[in-house]
């Protein structure tokens, strides 16, 4: 039997289970009182489920459902998580219980890198060998270039970019932004080439010839990152006499706490600061266009291998 395992950050399906989610992303340290109080707080002010972990369940389902009709037969699709249960190596256990033979690796980011997707593939690999199970394994190849999610990103950026007022539109610049990555560039030439050519391919099949990239999230001097933030880039497009700026994050297709914060909350606060009108693109989350490219992208390989 085939299956599918898509892989993302976190699952809090509690308010309560933000103290071992953030126990399991400090590596076993527990946080700073001030620390976890800022978290709870964040998650409180959504007024809602954690987005991230109920949206990730709402893709699967629907992406089994798609692949069961089109491939005709029982396609289960499974969840694991990085920082919450469960874990790789939990889902394991119930994809071999179930018979699975061949195993498709899905992460839900589309720019690879070796600490994010590359960790997920790593677990999944670790978890086979250690029960000596046999069951072949696929990871999906890079997907960020891919047409349909392309135009799905798209799609968000002309409707941000609508948004802006008539008389702010010819002023306005798009910041595309993505994870920062500790250390110097040439560790992650490979993350920064698919965030480029990412954002290429959006603002092409947007029409949007004003745009510039910037990182998000990167931690406290002295640890070098990857640059500029995109909160500087805010400040030196509105020196440069943007009137809008539009963020329009690309690594992040599901919404979630860090990038509302980053992004939405953060450069909302900046722009006000600076003077300039300001817009977000939405999440793709559980759109019917963004599943439609997963969709896709899973049964190009699923048929390719079909066919070798």
């Amino acid at each position: 039997m085939r299956a599918i395992l898509l892989m993302s950050y976190c699952h809090l399906a509690s308010i309560d289970d933000i103290s071992s989610f953030y126990h399991h992303l400090y590596h076993g340290r527990i946080p700073a009182p001030d620390v976890m109080e800022d978290a709870v707080n964040r998650y409180r002010n959504l007024a809602k489920p954690d987005p991230l972990g109920s949206t990730t369940t709402r893709q699967a389902r629907a992406l089994e459902r798609r692949l069961t009709l089109r491939l005709g037969e029982t396609i289960p699709v499974y969840t694991a998580h990085k920082h919450t249960s469960p874990f790789v190596d939990e889902v394991m256990e119930r994809i071999l219980r179930d018979k699975v033979t061949h195993l498709y690796t899905l992460p839900l980011s589309p720019l690879y890198s070796k600490t994010g997707t590359g960790s997920y593939q790593r677990a999944a690999e670790q978890a086979r060998d250690q029960r000596n199970a046999n069951l072949a394994i696929t990871h999906i190849p890079a997907w960020h270039l891919h047409d349909r999610f392309v135009e799905a990103l798209s799609t968000r950026l002309v409707e941000a970019l609508r948004w802006i007022s008539a008389a702010n539109r010819e002023r306005t610049v798009v910041i595309f932004t993505a994870h920062s990555k500790p250390g110097l560039p040439a560790p992650h030439r490979d993350y920064i080439a698919a965030f480029t050519e990412l954002a290429q391919a959006v603002s092409r099949k947007a029409g949007c010839y004003s745009w510039k990239l910037a990182y998000r999230s990167g931690g406290p001097a002295p640890q070098k990152w990857l640059g500029p933030d995109v909160l500087d880039m805010m400040e030196t497009t509105a020196r440069e006499g943007a009137a809008a700026i539009v963020i329009c994050d690309l690594l992040s297709m599901t919404e979630n706490i860090e990038t509302l914060q980053d992004c939405r909350v953060d450069g909302l606060l900046k722009a006000r600061e600076l003077g300039l009108e300001f817009a977000n693109t939405e999440f793709l989350n559980d759109a019917d266009d963004f599943m439609t490219a997963l969709e896709e992208i899973v049964l190009a390989q699923v048929l390719y291998e079909a066919q070798q």
